[in-house]
């Protein structure tokens, strides 16, 4: 049996026309389903939670990147699990990694008729982060975005120009088994997927099924005109090639700021977890 985690405010109300076109060729399949509404945050966690306890197999997120995020935290263990997504939200960078169509039709047939493969998450101070979790400019984006009263792409946009020339940027220790340096960081990203904010790519090499933490750091150096030549090559999703970027391939990593700071996993923002990152491999994602 399937188990269909939706979250009905997901894109603009895009999740429930999306929930339609699938619950129409399930029935079509007379594939058996259940749908399970989410109606506060971390709800799709609770529930995803208690139906894995109760031996339930196969989940499909219905919804955007922190529908997934919640999803995939609610599942016990995500090596007995076949995970699904019909991309619904409002930006679906992992879908854009994995290669899962916006097209509902096409991402339900992809479920039916494909098979679940085996890719990698990662956990950050114990908490599971699908896609790509961060510190720095684009935490700050992410406030401002909560803040502001605009929707969808258009609101990060113009919260990432604000951000653009507010920024301070953070002195970072960064820790790998490979690689020990201290940054003052524009940002610093641990990558499962190539990109975040709805389409910004910020590590076009990550691969989620290489078994490696993609690791990026960029450097805040050389006042504002860098930051925004910085901000240019990060838009084009060529931030790899500015001087000021690192980047590199790791099983653990860990950022230690010198003063706390909050973080985003999967554009969620979490206050007081320890940046210290590892791989996980063993959950089968249906592609």
């Amino acid at each position: 049996m399937f188990h269909i985690i939706f979250n009905p405010v997901a894109g603009k109300k895009k999740s429930e026309k999306n929930l339609s076109i699938v619950e129409r060729i399930f029935r079509e399949r007379k594939i058996v389903y259940e749908v399970h509404e989410s109606h506060a945050i971390r709800d799709a966690q609770k529930i995803t939670k208690e139906l894995t306890e109760n031996g339930a197999q196969d989940i499909i997120a219905l919804g955007g990147d922190g529908t997934l995020h919640e999803v995939l935290n609610g599942i016990v263990d995500p090596t007995a699990c076949r995970l699904g997504l019909i991309p619904s939200g409002t930006g679906n960078d992992f879908a854009e990694t994995i290669g899962i169509s916006e097209d509902a039709e096409k991402a339900a047939y992809r479920i039916l008729d494909g098979e679940a493969k085996e890719v990698n998450y990662l956990e950050v101070g114990g908490v599971r982060c699908m896609n790509v979790a961060g510190l720095g400019m684009d935490v700050d984006v992410l406030e401002r975005c909560q803040k502001g009263k605009l929707k969808g792409k258009i609101k990060y946009l113009m919260s990432l120009i604000q951000s653009l020339f507010a920024f301070k940027g953070y002195k970072i220790e960064v820790e790998s088994e490979h690689y020990v340096q201290e940054h003052d960081a524009l940002l610093a990203a641990a990558c499962n997927g190539t990109q975040f904010g709805g389409g910004i790519r910020i590590c076009p090499l990550a691969k989620p099924d290489d078994d490696k933490i993609s690791v990026v750091i960029v450097d805040c150096i050389g006042g504002k005109m860098k930051i925004i030549k910085a901000f240019i090559q990060l838009m084009k999703g060529k931030i790899l090639e500015y001087p000021a970027a690192h980047h590199f391939l790791c099983d653990r990593v860990k950022f230690t700021p010198a003063l706390p700071c909050p973080v985003q996993l999967d554009g969620e923002l979490y206050n007081n977890l320890h940046f210290d990152v590892k791989l996980c491999k063993g959950l089968k994602f249906y592609q």
